[in-house]
């Protein structure tokens, strides 16, 4: 598993600094910033011995740019829901990292400090992934929210290396785009209120769970049948 960090909008040369020393702490291998408002000379002063990480990073507009590559992008938020709201349904830092060992190459995005990520760009993203704080104060500090998520990441990397095993085989771009494109057809047919709601769910389920290829094929197999047999009663 390589580790790709994601900036989204970092607005503070401290915290952008302090990002830059735990790229180095935890062997991050690539390092993106998406329209970073914080002056990346001051943030230097603050990243010590790894300003050369401030140096190597690659600026960006926007998140799809940053995002390209990876096997799977994880955003992350200080606000979940176990409601409704499909797109916030999030895994806690653990369940991620575990997930992560399956992938070749993981973006983990953060957002803005004073705002984070917007829906549209949490869309963009195959996972939400967020740290169980305190009710009295949910929100944590970038850097500090940054040193969790990529401790999780490291300490899940030690633990596969001491401990190796053979990772499943994973369903290329083509097969989910029809997958995706067969459960569209079908959520239209029988809920076209709920259509995108739907959509994101079975995308939540795929994603976080890291599906095989053999289980995806199976879900085609199921999807592409229903479809045909709609298309014929129709």
């Amino acid at each position: 598993m390589r580790v790709r960090i994601v900036l989204v909008g970092v607005e503070g040369p401290i915290n952008l600094g302090f990002i830059a020393r735990l790229l180095d702490n935890f062997d991050v291998d690539e390092f993106y910033l998406v329209s970073p408002r914080a002056d990346l000379a001051e943030a230097s002063r603050y990243a010590a011995r790894a300003a050369h990480r401030l140096e190597e990073a690659i600026v960006v507009d926007s998140l799809d740019e940053a995002i390209r590559g990876a096997s799977l992008a994880a955003c992350t938020s200080a606000h979940a829901s176990t409601g409704r709201d499909v797109l916030r349904v999030a895994m806690s830092p653990w369940e991620f990292a575990a997930r992560a060992l399956e992938e070749e190459l993981v973006a983990l995005v953060m957002g803005r400090e004073s705002t984070g990520l917007t829906r549209e760009e949490i869309s963009k993203c195959g996972v939400l992934v967020t740290i169980p704080t305190s009710e009295k104060y949910r929100a944590l500090n970038l850097s500090n929210a940054t040193a969790i998520l990529l401790y999780e990441l490291y300490k899940a990397r030690i633990l596969s290396a001491a401990r190796p095993w053979e990772p499943r085989v994973r369903p290329d771009e083509q097969r989910l785009a029809l997958l995706y494109k067969y459960a569209s057809l079908l959520a239209g047919e029988v809920a076209p209120t709920r259509r995108d709601h739907i959509l994101r769910a079975i995308r939540n389920i795929i994603e976080r769970s890291g599906a095989s290829r053999e289980e995806v094929d199976a879900l085609l197999f199921l999807f592409s049948r229903l479809a045909g047999r709609l298309v014929r009663g129709n």
